[in-house]
Formats: C-alpha cells, sequence, structure tokens
C-alpha cells in the first residue's frame, strides 16, 4: 500500500466530526476520550498521519486536531493533559506542539504556555529524585520517578523542534538544550549507569510510527534536526549503519500493533525508515 493509498484508507475511516474510535464512555472516564484505545483513537492516527508525512496543510487533518486540543487543554495549568493519575505528561504535551507545529494550526498562545510550564517544571533525574506529593507532580511516579521517563523529554523535545527558530524565546531554547543534554547523558538511546546496555529493548527496534515510545532512529532525526552532532551520539549511529541490508535501505523491526490502518515492512515501513535513516546519515 503506497503512502496516497493508506492516507486515503485513514480519511475513509473518519466519522462525521472528522474523528476515529471515539468511545465516550471507555472505562478510562472522559478525560482519556480520543486519547484510548491505543493506538487507532484519534490522537494516536494524527501522530500516524504526521510521521507518515501526510499533506500538512490537508483541511480533512485539522477538525479533528481542533476537537482534541480543546478536549485534552487544561485552561488552569496551561497544559494539555489526560487528569491527576499523570499530571504534567510531557509525552502527551510534546505530541500536541508535534501536530500543531506539523498540520500548522494557529494554536501560538497554548503552545507558548506548554513552554512555560515544562521550561520552569520539567525535570531531568538521573536516578536520585524522589517524587513529592504536591503540585506539580502529585506523587506521579510515571513521569516523574527516580529517573525521568526518557520517552516523555524525546517526546517533548520532538514537539519544541518543530517550532520555526524565529519563534524560540529564551525558555524554549534553554530547554530544547536540557532535553538534548539529557539525551546525550543516556548516548540516544543507552543506561547511563550500565552503557552497554539499551535503556529499553524496543528502543534499540526499527519502529514507525512512533507514539509515546521512540526508537533511537527518532530520536537520531530530532538530533540532527536541531544540528546536534556529539560523540555522545556515535554509538546510535554505529548501530543503525550495521541495520543497513547490502542494498542500502532498512527494515521496519517492531511494527506497532492496533493501527487504524497496518504500517508493515511492505506497507511503508521499509520506505519511511529508510528515508529517515538516510536524512539522519546524510544532513
Amino acid at each position: 500500500m503506497t503512502s496516497y493509498e493508506t492516507i486515503e484508507k485513514i480519511r475513509r475511516l473518519q466519522d462525521s466530526h472528522g474523528c476515529w474510535n471515539v468511545e465516550h464512555d471507555n472505562k478510562y472516564g472522559p478525560k482519556l476520550t480520543y486519547y484510548v484505545p491505543n493506538y487507532k483513537s484519534t490522537l494516536w492516527t494524527l501522530v500516524l498521519l504526521a510521521d507518515i508525512e501526510a499533506d500538512r496543510d490537508d483541511s480533512s487533518w485539522k477538525k479533528p486536531l481542533k476537537i482534541i486540543t480543546e478536549h485534552f487543554w487544561d485552561e488552569e495549568y496551561g497544559i494539555f493533559t489526560i487528569g491527576k493519575s499523570h499530571f504534567p505528561i510531557p509525552c502527551l504535551n510534546g505530541n500536541m506542539i508535534y501536530l500543531l507545529q506539523y498540520f500548522n494550526m494557529n494554536e501560538k498562545n497554548r503552545v507558548d504556555r506548554v513552554v512555560d510550564f515544562f521550561s520552569q517544571y520539567q525535570r531531568f533525574d538521573d536516578g536520585d529524585f524522589k517524587t513529592p506529593y504536591t503540585f506539580p507532580y502529585h506523587n506521579n511516579k510515571s513521569c516523574y520517578g527516580k529517573h525521568t521517563c526518557f520517552w516523555g523529554v524525546v517526546k517533548l523535545l520532538k514537539g519544541f523542534s518543530f517550532i520555526p527558530e524565529q519563534e524560540r524565546s529564551e525558555k524554549l531554547l534553554s530547554c530544547i538544550q536540557e532535553c538534548i543534554e539529557y539525551i546525550l547523558l543516556h548516548e540516544v538511546c543507552y543506561s547511563s549507569h550500565n552503557p552497554d546496555q539499551l535503556l529499553h529493548p524496543m528502543i534499540g527496534r526499527l519502529t514507525l510510527p512512533n507514539m509515546y515510545k521512540a526508537d533511537f532512529l527518532e530520536i537520531l532525526w530530532i538530533l540532527s534536526k536541531e544540528g546536534v552532532w556529539d560523540d555522545n551520539m556515535s554509538k546510535a549511529l554505529k548501530l543503525l549503519n550495521s541495520k543497513m541490508k547490502p542494498d542500502g535501505t532498512w527494515e521496519l523491526e517492531r511494527q506497532v500493533k492496533d493501527l487504524i490502518v497496518p504500517v508493515t515492512k511492505k506497507s511503508l515501513g521499509n520506505e519511511l525508515i529508510t528515508k529517515r535513516a538516510r536524512k539522519v546519515l546524510t544532513e
């Protein structure tokens, strides 16, 4: 299936509001409407569309994005949220900024407020943090345990990387740098305490789309997008080169299950992975 065919199939599956698989009475509560079911609800389908490089100005995607923007937005705190159990949740906010910027939505005020919040409160701990019960973490050990959630930092950086350079405040630049330094501390995808071990088995397997769990290629792609070239990227670049096939291509190694339209090796997966790998290695 080509990119065009995949995108058109996704378009045909939109409901009357432009969304996908909406469960208003899901067992997790109203806050997670448009977030569940994984990974074929509205949020994740929009991430899929962005990751497979759908037309950024296609009006078909703007209405559902506006709906989830209003749904997840917390006016009191100026961030996107799915409730107190994962408050504040950096991966959701990173993904939302990514979507708003990718699809050219005019939401600068919200984006600026998210930047203000996370530039003040985002943590970059490496195993020595005791999560408080007080604001803003509310004992959220999933995102802010002893070791800050690495995926959350990557998703924040992904979203921030799509904000044009001319619109970047000093706060944003500082937060971007902190995200980059934290990723480089982990040599892109390795444990900072056991450098020969991957942070997680999945991070070393070529994957697309990248939902809230990145693979090492997505991280390299984000870093290269930011113009970062550092010795601490060398192991990950060596890993990427080791996965290149004799014909100069790469293969999808982990298929994301439950997508509204599957991305497989033959259906866009290998093509997009190869395109991203070549971009990293040639820029």
